[in-house]
């Protein structure tokens, strides 16, 4: 049977299809795309458990808001977080954020007048379980309000930043990884968010593209989920 990997888009107004395509264009099985803000497709509790690997994006949604899609996303995403249902999961920005507080950390503005971080930064990755290869300063795309404030109980900070101490955790033994920053942003997420679309250079491309492919792989190493 084929892997599947479940890619959760919980944008707002414009969905991130470069994104999307740019996180299918490294799994060799089959997959499938939620919207649960834009079309209310879920995943909700219920919808069960079909996949191998679950990648979830970025949102200008707060972990703390009361909308009835992220109530039932949170749902739905506890037992992964949990390990009842071990099954591969990165968040991405947003979904980082729901992860950590899933997991029991706090997340917070990163600023008091809550502005947005934009721009290209570096990153600081440690070794990590996603491979010897996912480590050393690397350039990233950044778009965010918000930032994990505390480090949740049995996870470990592998990537930071400046002023982003928490900017990606991975459990310890779960196979759950997380990132602030947007790897698979790409010349639509620039143009939307103000960033000049020529700094992505072909460094900063395979950077965000090896975070990508090392969480893919890792995935496709775990037993089937179904």
């Amino acid at each position: 049977m084929s892997r599947m990997l479940w890619v959760i888009d919980p944008s707002l107004q414009t969905p991130e299809s470069q994104g999307v395509r740019q996180v299918l264009a490294g799994w060799p099985g089959e997959s499938r795309v939620f919207q649960p803000a834009l079309t209310g497709d879920g995943p909700r509790p219920g919808d069960g458990y079909d996949c191998d690997a679950v990648v979830l994006l970025g949102s200008a949604a707060s972990v703390y808001d009361q909308h009835p899609w992220l109530l039932e996303l949170s749902a739905w995403l506890r037992p992964i977080v949990r390990g009842e249902e071990r099954i591969p999961l990165l968040g991405v920005c947003f979904g980082h954020q729901l992860l950590a507080h899933l997991a029991g950390a706090e997340v917070g503005f990163l600023r008091e007048d809550k502005s947005k971080r934009l721009g290209i930064e570096t990153s600081a990755w440690s070794s990590n379980r996603l491979g010897d290869g996912v480590h050393g300063d690397r350039r990233v795309i950044v778009s965010h309000r918000e930032v994990v404030t505390t480090v949740p109980e049995h996870y470990k900070v592998f990537a930071s930043r400046p002023g982003v101490a928490v900017d990606g955790i991975e459990h310890e033994s779960l196979p759950l990884w997380s990132v602030q920053f947007h790897p698979e942003a790409r010349e639509e997420f620039l143009n939307r968010a103000g960033i000049e679309p020529g700094v992505a250079d072909e460094q900063l491309v395979a950077d965000s593209r090896l975070l990508i492919d090392a969480f893919l792989e890792r995935a496709s190493a775990e037993p089937a989920h179904r």
